[in-house]
């Protein structure tokens, strides 16, 4: 039996793809990017996070453990990792939820019964199913065999995706697939690889063969103040996206400092903390270079391009593959 790890499923989404759409998301991803705002969904494995500020020291957690992984060093509860095995009877027993799994294994059914007690706003709202993580192909088996349920039923279906896999992954699923949301983080290879941990190479590969075989791919940018905000960089990025087959659109996404707390959770430090908010003028910026260049832009994920060829061409992409 297929199962994955899970760390959210999100109803009521508008950000993840056309309509309303529930977001199912993955633990895993082979980025490491410094500013990531699911740092819990990096590691293949399950994480361990704390919320000290609503612990009542009450002790259960340290009970509960199996192996004694759990005690209070300094007043606050300290977790030996050799010792740890993610059972997760910790968080059954923390009363405050002060202590949780990032995720939890669940089977194509738990998902599917999940995501399906919406199924009647994804019909009247054009919306669907949109996989994210993390890096949700890292599941590519679990995946192309809850799209394929989804399909029978009509459900619409989207994968958001980095980009840093196997050719054939992205290949794979792209039949069953009707919309890619595929993050474009910077042009040059050593910026992308100094913020993200990796060479954008093949990532740009891929963005450039799924262009050719899909009709419904949209490009999104995470908009970074100082790393891909700059008009040198900025534009040479807008450069490769015109050099590509077909996009439905360009997505830019002001940077945000949503998820900086979920750091603290892990015990982790954070690098950006640094970094404003406030940079409308160079998101304005990088919004007149893309459409200079004829592109389609969307600023902040909502809504998506109305292309009345769209629909057909994803009922002929069968014949591209």
């Amino acid at each position: 039996m297929l199962e994955a790890n899970i760390t959210n499923i999100q109803h009521f989404n508008v950000h993840d793809g056309p309509g309303i759409r529930t977001v199912v998301f993955y633990q895993g991803c082979p980025l490491r990017c410094k500013w990531c705002q699911n740092p819990e969904t990096i590691s293949k494995k399950e994480r361990v996070m704390q919320d000290m500020r609503l612990c009542i020291r009450c002790g259960a957690c340290i009970e509960a453990c199996p192996n004694a992984a759990i005690s209070y060093q300094d007043g606050a509860l300290y977790t030996d990792t050799d010792r740890c095995c993610l059972c997760g009877k910790c968080e059954d027993e923390c009363c405050t939820k002060a202590r949780t799994l990032s995720s939890r294994k669940k089977t194509i059914d738990e998902v599917y019964r999940e995501v399906m007690k919406d199924e009647i706003v994804y019909r009247k709202s054009g919306g669907g199913i949109t996989i994210s993580g993390g890096e949700p192909l890292l599941y590519l088996e679990f995946n192309r065999e809850l799209f394929r349920c989804l399909k029978a039923e009509g459900i619409g279906t989207a994968v958001e995706t980095a980009g840093y896999v196997p050719w054939e992954y992205l290949r794979d699923i792209a039949e069953d697939t009707d919309t890619f949301l595929f993050d474009f983080k910077a042009d040059d290879c050593d910026k992308h690889k100094f913020w993200t941990g990796v060479e954008n190479g093949r990532i740009k590969e891929n963005l450039i063969r799924l262009t050719e075989i899909h009709p419904n791919v949209v490009v999104r940018i995470p908009l970074i103040p100082t790393v891909n905000d700059t008009e040198e960089e900025f534009t040479a990025m807008m450069e490769f996206v015109c050099r590509l087959k077909r996009i439905n659109s360009v997505h830019i996404l002001p940077f945000h400092q949503f998820g900086a707390g979920k750091y603290d959770l892990l015990g982790e430090p954070y690098e950006l903390g640094s970094f404003k908010e406030d940079n409308d003028a160079r998101v304005q910026a990088c919004v007149e270079i893309a459409k200079k260049r004829g592109l389609k832009v969307n600023l902040g994920g909502t809504g998506f391009a109305e292309d009345k060829k769209t629909e057909s061409k994803i009922r002929e992409r069968k014949k591209d593959v």
